[in-house]
């Protein structure tokens, strides 16, 4: 029988859902970023790109500054990364001081890449809403790059105060 139940509840029962890191740099060209999982397309002419931020976090505000962004899509070998990326803070911590992350400059944007990542999107930023808690960040993707052999980390969800990834295979 259905019954009705909180949002919150209903967020949390919502998965599996994307896993991707976003990152910026800030004025001086360092970089930072958080793992995410409230990220969607929008468009694909052109081809656009959103990712839903807390307001009290930093990356929005290496957004706002840089007015880019990059969406890198994991796999199970960044697991640690996409903790690490989620339980620290960029302006408390080099995050890409991480053992082993491994990135490349980006063709486009001034934000790196990471390089073993399934995906890289990179995007400028279009448009900035405010929606309650968050922030919404529009990009116009502006260049992808892609390891074929890679599969996509999703998200689905925490037992007993663990987060639970598991990799799909996408279709290309």
């Amino acid at each position: 029988m259905m019954e009705r139940i909180t949002c919150e509840e209903a967020y949390n029962r919502f998965k599996p859902e994307p896993c991707v890191l976003v990152l910026s740099v800030d004025k001086n060209g360092k970089p930072s970023g958080m793992t995410a999982g409230w990220v969607m397309k929008t468009s694909i002419d052109p081809p656009l790109l959103a990712v839903s931020l807390q307001k009290k976090g930093y990356t929005h505000h290496l957004i706002r500054e840089s007015k880019a962004f990059v969406i890198a899509v994991p796999n199970k070998a960044l697991e640690d990364v996409v903790l690490f990326f989620g339980t620290t803070h960029g302006n408390e911590i080099d995050k890409f001081s991480y053992p082993g992350l491994e990135t490349v400059p980006g063709s486009v944007v001034p934000i790196p890449l990471i390089k073993n990542a399934t995906l890289n999107f990179e995007c400028t930023l279009l448009k900035e809403i405010e929606a309650g808690d968050h922030f919404l960040y529009l990009g116009e993707i502006c260049a992808v790059h892609a390891n074929r052999d890679k599969k996509v980390l999703m998200n689905m969800g925490k037992r007993n105060g663990k987060r639970i990834f598991k990799e799909f295979e996408p279709l290309f």
